[in-house]
């Protein structure tokens, strides 16, 4: 497009270019042999109820979070062309995910040399040379409803269950995420998700020591010697020569202030950090090696 301005080129995948990146690139998908998980008997299955009742109101309306919930499981393998038989392939144009199909086409891109030099290599350099400005996958339609009879997508489900401020108390839909995301940016909101959950109890033990420091500020001794002006306490200067000498009473507010957050209650406080520190750390582990097996992580190294 010689015209001025700013000129758009969209790519477009194929399926046998897709095939192709995904057995060179060893991407794990659904293959047909699935397995039913054990079920839970007894107290186990009665108290995972009543939690799964009380928290069906936090919990994201998701029709795919839904489905992947469900006590079958697929196993997965590495894609390959001469096993097409063996894989879950419902449809060619939605078996590899939008994740999955911007992954393969960035890698293209990547590897990709320019015929007119030798010089060039990958999107990354013709980017830095200002030969293109910007290269970016391509969101999956509008994120408003285009109807009230048609099915919402993946984009539009993020933004009214999980991208907006009315859906503050809700869980996050960390499938559907990493679905639409891809696995890297799902296992960090899983992360936020843990650690702004697990901030809950901290904040509340911090609440109440603030409060305690705010019911005992009349009874503190050293705030009650420095408010009385009766004893009319003379201090020494704060500096040589410029400064004079002041009250201890001028400093009744500072005083007075920092007993609400440096009380004898602080001291518990301090000791629930380091034990939520550790608790904290503890359960994200266990929250990740669970992500990593529900979404066939297990076999990638980890990147600091």
């Amino acid at each position: 497009n010689k015209a001025h301005g700013h000129a758009f080129i969209r790519l477009h995948a194929p399926w046998q270019v897709l095939s192709r990146e995904a057995e060179f690139l060893k991407i794990k998908v659904p293959t047909k042999k699935s397995y039913e998980l054990r079920e839970e008997k007894g107290l186990a299955a009665t108290m995972s109820e009543v939690w799964r009742k009380l928290n069906q109101p936090f919990q994201p309306k998701v029709p795919h979070q839904e489905q992947e919930q469900s006590r079958t499981k697929f196993l997965s393998h590495c894609f390959s062309r001469d096993k097409l038989h063996l894989y879950n392939i419902k449809s060619k144009d939605t078996f590899f995910d939008n994740a999955t199909r911007s992954r393969i086409v960035y890698e293209i891109l990547r590897r990709t040399a320019c015929t007119r030099t030798c010089q060039t290599m990958g999107i990354t350099t013709l980017i830095a040379k200002g030969v293109y400005d910007s290269s970016f996958p391509l969101h999956d339609g509008d994120f408003h409803p285009s109807g009230h009879s048609e099915e919402k997508n993946d984009r539009q489900l993020l933004h009214d269950e999980w991208a907006r401020y009315g859906a503050f108390y809700k869980y996050q839909p960390i499938d559907l995420i990493r679905k639409y995301f891809g696995e890297k940016i799902g296992l960090y909101f899983a992360w936020l998700g843990v650690y702004t959950q697990l901030l809950i109890p901290a904040s509340v033990v911090g609440i109440i020591v603030f409060f305690y420091g705010w019911a005992t500020v009349e009874t503190n001794i050293p705030s009650q010697e420095m408010c009385d002006e009766d004893q009319n306490f003379t201090m020494c200067p704060l500096c040589d020569r410029a400064c004079d000498y002041w009250h201890l009473s001028t400093a009744c507010g500072t005083a007075r202030a920092s007993h609400l957050f440096d009380n004898p209650a602080t001291v518990f406080f301090a000791i629930f950090m380091s034990l939520w520190a550790a608790m904290f750390l503890e359960h994200w582990k266990r929250r990740q090696i669970s992500l990593n097996y529900s979404w066939d992580l297990t076999g990638m190294e980890e990147e600091e």
